[in-house]
Protein backbone atom coordinates (compact mmCIF):
# COMPACT_ATOMS: atom_id res chain seq x y z
CA UNK A 1 0.00 0.00 0.00
CA UNK A 2 1.18 3.23 -0.87
CA UNK A 3 1.89 5.50 2.11
CA UNK A 4 1.27 9.79 1.20
CA UNK A 5 4.81 10.63 1.51
CA UNK A 6 5.28 7.52 -1.55
CA UNK A 7 3.08 9.82 -4.05
CA UNK A 8 4.92 11.96 -6.33
CA UNK A 9 3.17 15.31 -5.48
CA UNK A 10 5.09 18.47 -5.33
CA UNK A 11 3.33 21.78 -3.78
CA UNK A 12 5.99 24.65 -4.43
CA UNK A 13 5.11 27.52 -1.47
CA UNK A 14 7.16 30.18 -2.70
CA UNK A 15 5.51 32.76 -4.42
CA UNK A 16 7.27 32.90 -7.69
CA UNK A 17 6.71 28.86 -8.60
CA UNK A 18 5.84 27.71 -11.84
CA UNK A 19 2.03 28.48 -11.13
CA UNK A 20 2.49 31.91 -10.34
CA UNK A 21 0.01 32.49 -7.98
CA UNK A 22 1.36 33.87 -4.67
CA UNK A 23 1.16 31.44 -1.32
CA UNK A 24 -0.13 33.18 1.52
CA UNK A 25 -0.08 31.96 5.23
CA UNK A 26 -3.60 31.62 4.72
CA UNK A 27 -3.47 29.39 1.77
CA UNK A 28 -0.29 27.23 3.50
CA UNK A 29 -2.58 26.77 6.68
CA UNK A 30 -5.18 25.46 4.53
CA UNK A 31 -3.45 23.26 2.13
CA UNK A 32 -1.88 22.15 5.40
CA UNK A 33 -5.22 21.29 7.23
CA UNK A 34 -5.87 19.23 3.91
CA UNK A 35 -3.09 17.50 4.59
CA UNK A 36 -3.39 16.31 7.97
CA UNK A 37 -7.36 15.37 6.59
CA UNK A 38 -5.52 13.18 3.63
CA UNK A 39 -3.10 11.50 6.34
CA UNK A 40 -6.78 10.77 8.66
CA UNK A 41 -8.18 9.53 5.34
CA UNK A 42 -5.78 7.21 5.27
CA UNK A 43 -5.01 6.02 8.48
CA UNK A 44 -8.37 6.47 10.34
CA UNK A 45 -10.67 6.45 6.92
CA UNK A 46 -11.95 9.39 8.31
CA UNK A 47 -13.64 11.67 5.94
CA UNK A 48 -14.06 15.73 6.03
CA UNK A 49 -14.83 18.79 4.49
CA UNK A 50 -13.60 22.12 4.30
CA UNK A 51 -16.16 25.06 3.91
CA UNK A 52 -14.15 26.93 1.25
CA UNK A 53 -17.37 29.35 0.45
CA UNK A 54 -17.53 30.77 3.77
CA UNK A 55 -13.33 31.12 4.50
CA UNK A 56 -12.47 34.80 4.72
CA UNK A 57 -10.09 34.49 1.90
CA UNK A 58 -8.26 37.46 0.54
CA UNK A 59 -8.59 38.14 -3.39
CA UNK A 60 -6.39 35.53 -5.40
CA UNK A 61 -6.45 33.24 -2.13
CA UNK A 62 -9.44 31.16 -4.37
CA UNK A 63 -7.68 31.15 -7.53
CA UNK A 64 -4.31 30.15 -6.02
CA UNK A 65 -5.74 27.43 -4.01
CA UNK A 66 -7.44 25.94 -7.22
CA UNK A 67 -4.53 26.51 -9.10
CA UNK A 68 -1.90 24.88 -6.75
CA UNK A 69 -4.34 21.67 -6.13
CA UNK A 70 -5.01 21.19 -9.73
CA UNK A 71 -7.20 19.06 -11.44
CA UNK A 72 -7.31 15.62 -11.80
CA UNK A 73 -9.29 13.20 -14.34
CA UNK A 74 -12.32 12.90 -12.48
CA UNK A 75 -15.48 15.39 -13.02
CA UNK A 76 -18.98 14.80 -12.69
CA UNK A 77 -21.83 17.38 -12.91
CA UNK A 78 -25.65 17.37 -12.59
CA UNK A 79 -28.64 19.79 -11.89
CA UNK A 80 -30.61 19.46 -9.17
CA UNK A 81 -31.95 22.95 -8.38
CA UNK A 82 -29.18 24.56 -10.21
CA UNK A 83 -25.98 22.77 -11.21
CA UNK A 84 -23.24 20.95 -9.05
CA UNK A 85 -19.83 20.23 -10.40
CA UNK A 86 -17.69 17.99 -8.63
CA UNK A 87 -14.33 16.89 -9.46
CA UNK A 88 -11.29 15.63 -8.08
CA UNK A 89 -7.91 17.59 -7.72
CA UNK A 90 -4.43 16.30 -8.82
CA UNK A 91 -4.45 15.11 -5.36
CA UNK A 92 -6.18 11.33 -4.86
CA UNK A 93 -8.73 11.98 -2.49
CA UNK A 94 -9.31 15.56 -2.31
CA UNK A 95 -12.30 16.78 -4.13
CA UNK A 96 -13.81 20.11 -5.19
CA UNK A 97 -17.36 20.41 -4.66
CA UNK A 98 -19.17 23.42 -6.35
CA UNK A 99 -23.20 23.77 -6.12
CA UNK A 100 -24.56 26.89 -8.01
CA UNK A 101 -28.60 27.76 -7.99
CA UNK A 102 -30.67 27.99 -10.66
CA UNK A 103 -29.31 31.39 -11.49
CA UNK A 104 -25.68 30.38 -11.64
CA UNK A 105 -25.03 32.25 -7.97
CA UNK A 106 -22.19 29.76 -5.94
CA UNK A 107 -24.61 28.86 -2.83
CA UNK A 108 -21.81 25.98 -1.78
CA UNK A 109 -18.59 25.09 -2.56
CA UNK A 110 -16.67 22.61 -0.73
CA UNK A 111 -13.31 20.92 -0.62
CA UNK A 112 -13.85 17.38 0.12
CA UNK A 113 -11.39 14.99 1.90
CA UNK A 114 -13.16 11.50 0.89
CA UNK A 115 -12.76 8.39 -1.46
CA UNK A 116 -15.90 9.48 -3.20
CA UNK A 117 -17.79 12.44 -2.22
CA UNK A 118 -21.42 11.27 -0.16
CA UNK A 119 -23.35 13.35 -3.21
CA UNK A 120 -22.32 10.74 -5.64
CA UNK A 121 -23.06 7.72 -4.11
CA UNK A 122 -26.47 5.63 -5.15
CA UNK A 123 -28.98 5.74 -1.89
CA UNK A 124 -29.85 2.55 -1.03
CA UNK A 125 -33.71 3.25 -1.50
CA UNK A 126 -32.87 4.18 -5.06
CA UNK A 127 -30.90 0.71 -5.71
CA UNK A 128 -33.94 -1.10 -4.35
CA UNK A 129 -35.97 1.13 -6.36
CA UNK A 130 -33.51 -0.09 -9.48
CA UNK A 131 -33.47 -3.55 -8.70
CA UNK A 132 -37.35 -3.84 -8.18
CA UNK A 133 -38.02 -2.06 -11.77
CA UNK A 134 -35.40 -4.12 -13.60
CA UNK A 135 -37.01 -7.22 -11.98
CA UNK A 136 -40.19 -6.30 -12.97
CA UNK A 137 -39.58 -5.22 -16.21
CA UNK A 138 -37.91 -8.65 -17.11
CA UNK A 139 -40.65 -10.88 -15.65
CA UNK A 140 -42.91 -8.49 -18.23
CA UNK A 141 -40.76 -9.59 -21.10
CA UNK A 142 -40.32 -13.02 -19.90
CA UNK A 143 -44.19 -13.17 -20.03
CA UNK A 144 -44.40 -12.22 -23.35
CA UNK A 145 -41.75 -14.38 -25.25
Amino acid sequence: MTSLPDIPVMVNYSDDDETGVEVTENVRALLTEISSMLSALINDDMIDSIDIHSLPLLPGEHEAIQTILGQGEVKANFDSLGTTTIYETALAGVWWVTHNNEDGDCIAETIDITTIPAILESQHDDIENACTALQEQLKEWNETN
